[in-house]
């Protein structure tokens, strides 16, 4: 599973869209996800761009928060299961772009 994570900003705190600070969030995590993914060699920015999208598509903003915030609060007991019993979505849209 692609790793999650999006990087604290610059600014004055955390980004409140999908576009804030020049879609940092989104940059963000197409980087923690393909070096998560590097043994998909090439496909890897593909397969993390897909993933995003797909989220994009299927959460606001703040559903996508919600999960970074669970992650960093349970960082080291995070398993694909807890993943896919809270946030299904997220285990949806990997399952698609693969």
């Amino acid at each position: 599973m692609c790793a999650l994570l999006f990087a604290g900003c610059a600014n004055d705190g955390k980004p409140e869209s999908w576009e804030d600070q020049d879609k940092l969030v989104v940059r963000n995590f197409v980087e923690a996800c393909q070096e998560s993914n590097s043994d998909l060699q090439l496909k890897a920015k593909s397969y993390c761009e897909c993933v995003i999208r797909r989220v994009q598509d299927l959460v606001t903003f703040e559903k996508f928060k919600e999960l970074d915030d669970f992650i960093r609060k349970h960082r080291d007991e995070v398993s694909p299961q807890m993943i896919s019993e809270n946030y299904g979505w997220l285990t949806d849209s990997n399952e698609a772009c693969l």
